[in-house]
């Protein structure tokens, strides 16, 4: 039976998978124990696991409620200072420039503010181009954004990526302005179709009231660098309604043998999934059965064993978790 995995969670790990293959973004930024992630971004939703049907966009809404709102694009200030968060949902108000019907507002669909990252605390935007299609994804860090559009899935996934240095007054908790060109960093050889090119991103993103949450989670074992360090550092939880079901999902950073790498963990009703990550590999572990993980409306527990999910490697790496987290943000789909 396929465990459950969180939506918002898997979508935004098989985003990063992508970008860690050089396809569509960076390691920035699960899947299920029969079938890891596919680097896929349906026309309806960026990338989700390849057995698990994507899931529409989330906007946040409880603990504390964070729905994404989209706002009229402004012309930015030449000189901004860091936007402050307001006390509601988080919003985005942000325009681009380039061909091919990349050129209008996005419609943001989902905003996550202080996810950690290689480069340091990030501001994850999805949204829609104008017209709906292609999928646009952000992520902004102090004085760099990357941007990557999108459109198919699996054999048709087409993906254009590209960055620039036009950002001002970033805050990760709290937002950023965007102003300025960018420049394309497309892998050679990508597939990229008829996507049009970027040339420009201007707006703002307010984070308003998203919290990082916490996490006594602690992860031990061997992976295939090594043994996992026992600290979690720029912890943030990130817990998902969806179906009826509730989902909790850790993004920390860590290390394994001596290389630093990002831990994602996410609980299920059913089900614990974990993935270590470097910029340029990635292992996923996975475990399904009653009674590993228990789940409420501000968070959840969990002690479990995870097996790695990987079919060609020898050896089944297993790694053990255990501890509580507490949302810092709850989203539904």
């Amino acid at each position: 039976m396929r465990p459950n995995v969180d939506p918002a969670f898997a979508r935004r790990r098989a985003l990063a998978s992508l970008l860690a293959a050089g396809i569509l973004v960076g390691a920035c930024g699960s899947g299920s124990a029969a079938t890891p992630p596919v680097a896929s971004v349906p026309a309806a939703s960026p990338s989700a696991p390849g057995s698990v049907p994507p899931a529409s966009a989330s906007a946040p809404v409880t603990a504390p409620p964070s729905a994404v709102v989209a706002s009229p694009v402004a012309s930015p200030s030449a000189a901004a200072a860091t936007p402050a968060a307001s006390a509601g949902p988080a919003t985005a108000s942000i325009g681009i420039t380039g061909t091919s019907g990349l050129t209008g507002a996005i419609t943001p669909t989902e905003i996550i503010c202080g996810e950690p990252s290689f480069s340091g605390p990030q501001i994850f935007v999805l949204g829609t181009a104008a017209g709906g299609s292609p999928q646009v994804v952000l992520f902004i860090t102090a004085n760099h954004v990357e941007a990557r559009v999108g459109t198919g899935s699996g054999a048709t996934l087409r993906l254009r990526t590209f960055a620039g240095t036009g950002v001002a007054g970033f805050d990760a908790a709290a937002g950023a302005t965007l102003d300025g060109p960018v420049t394309e960093t497309t892998p050679s050889g990508s597939a990229t179709g008829k996507l049009g090119a970027l040339s420009a991103l201007q707006g703002s993103i307010d984070c308003g009231n998203q919290q990082p949450g916490s996490t006594t989670a602690v992860l031990s074992g061997t992976t295939p660098l090594g043994d996992v360090a026992p600290g979690l550092t720029s912890v943030h939880v990130l817990c998902t309604v969806a179906g009826g079901a509730r989902y909790v999902g850790i993004q920390a950073l860590g290390t394994a043998g001596t290389t630093s790498v990002l831990e994602f963990i996410t609980l299920g009703p059913t089900s614990v999934q974990v993935a270590v990550e470097t910029p340029t590999v990635t292992s996923f572990f996975t475990a399904s059965g009653a009674g590993l993980t228990t789940i409420g409306a501000n968070g959840g527990t969990v002690s479990a064993d995870v097996t790695e999910t990987d079919k060609n490697s020898a050896v089944h790496h297993v790694l053990h978790v255990a501890g509580d987290a507490t949302c810092g943000t709850t989203v539904s789909p």
